[in-house]
């Protein structure tokens, strides 16, 4: 690779890149006019073969294949990047690190931590005071003895997750230090990994939903900019498939004006929380009896929703999140007008699924009014496993509706007329 900076007209931003990312496609759309893309992507991994040749189309690309930090950040160097950022949670953590090499505006390696470590963040909300579930780390040997002590302390019923992961992967809700036990032993060696899994505290939804309607829980979609935090957009979602997988999103939620100022309010005690300085973010809030409480903050923007908010307000926040990567001062006055609702929508298999056989419906679903975007996400013959947690859905569908009543329209069509076959 040759030094470029002489020679470029836009700004260079580092985007990592792997299974699970952003699309290309529609991070390259957002850049158009804005910037050129540095891909960050490791070659040696058997999916990433395909997309690298893809992301070669659409700007430069290093291969992290074999390099450890120093020798990433020396090439790096070559190319005088003037911006980074994330759209996964697992390139978090490095881009923090390559960020501080380099002196770019990013999270810091303290930060990221926090961001990415689901029971080190939940110390440092409470520390901010901001009201979070009780949680307790599970022994790293999984020992029995050791899980039913853990089980004499922990306040039931609970969720038993991983400290790092997203998705849902292995999350699982125990009733009792009984059936934490029995949880325990059933996870898979891998699940957890090196930081292991925790025990939260389950928190009771509203009886009712927020709106009677969707789901008991929302995501706020924050930008923060030199330490100025704009809450872009706030996310509704449907209730979720057993015990805790995502089916469905919309911008923006169906919230009284009452609730959406709580909502806002607890977002940013958890930003300030937390230390950020800078970023798009991602903060899911459940409704509780007891007022709006913080589940998690992802240090990047949400999956789906720079879609889902692009249809229903025109306003690009993936493009917003570039800007705020180069040091740009970006202030939002939101959440964003929205004249129509973005939603999507990944049906999840049941629990006792094992195999995908097959689907009907997708045909008429991709005729019927609002939709835009039907892809599968499984074969025929596929296996199937709930505990893989949101990545397991068959299908996305996306599209944009004039009001919720349509919304729900969509959910009954895809649920009542389009037929999956489970082994």
């Amino acid at each position: 690779m040759i030094p470029v900076a002489a020679d470029r007209r836009q700004p260079l931003l580092v985007v990592p890149h792997g299974l699970r990312s952003a699309p290309p496609l529609q991070i390259a759309e957002a850049a158009s006019g804005l910037c050129e893309l540095l891909w960050l992507i490791d070659e040696s991994v058997p999916e990433n073969a395909f997309t690298s040749r893809l992301l070669r189309k659409l700007g430069t690309v290093l291969n992290l294949a074999g390099q450890s930090l120093e020798e990433t950040v020396s090439v790096l160097r070559e190319h005088f990047p003037d911006g980074v950022v994330a759209y996964r949670d697992e390139d978090i953590v490095l881009l923090a690190s390559v960020a501080e090499e380099l002196g770019l505006d990013y999270h810091t390696p303290e930060v990221a931590r926090r961001l990415v470590d689901k029971l080190t963040q939940r110390e440092a909300l409470r520390d901010g005071g901001v009201p979070t579930p009780l949680c307790w780390q599970v022994p790293a040997d999984r020992d029995p003895a050791a899980v039913e002590a853990l089980g004499a302390r922990v306040e039931f019923p609970a969720v038993l997750k991983p400290r790092i992961g997203s998705g849902g992967r292995y999350t699982t809700p125990v009733a009792d230090a009984g059936d934490l036990v029995r949880q325990v032993a059933l996870l898979p060696a891998q699940a957890g990994g090196e930081t292991g899994m925790f025990v939260e505290q389950y928190l009771p939804g509203l009886a009712t939903g927020p709106s009677e309607r969707f789901g008991d829980y929302v995501s706020v979609e924050s930008l923060v900019a030199a330490g100025e935090i704009s809450h872009v957009a706030v996310t509704g979602r449907f209730p979720p498939a057993e015990p805790f997988r995502e089916t469905g999103f919309f911008i923006p939620a169906d919230l009284p004006h009452a609730q959406l100022a709580a909502v806002l309010e607890v977002a940013t005690a958890a930003l300030r929380a937390l230390g950020v300085e800078t970023g798009g973010f991602h903060t899911e809030i459940k409704l509780t009896p007891s007022g709006p409480r913080v589940l998690e903050v992802n240090g990047r923007l949400g999956g789906g929703i720079p879609e889902m908010l692009s249809q229903a307000s025109g306003v690009s926040i993936m493009r917003l999140s570039m800007r705020v990567a180069f040091g740009e001062p970006v202030v939002v006055d939101g959440p964003v007008p929205c004249a129509r609702v973005g939603w999507c929508f990944l049906p999840q298999p049941p629990t006792s699924a094992r195999r995908f056989v097959s689907v009907e419906g997708l045909d008429r679903l991709a005729e019927h009014p609002g939709v835009n975007r039907v892809l599968l996400n499984r074969r025929p013959g596929d296996p199937v496993d709930w505990r893989e947690g949101i990545f397991q859905y068959i299908y996305s569908v996306y599209g944009v509706a004039s009001g919720y009543d349509e919304v729900l329209e969509i959910n009954r069509f895809l649920h009542e007329e389009v037929s999956i076959v489970y082994e």
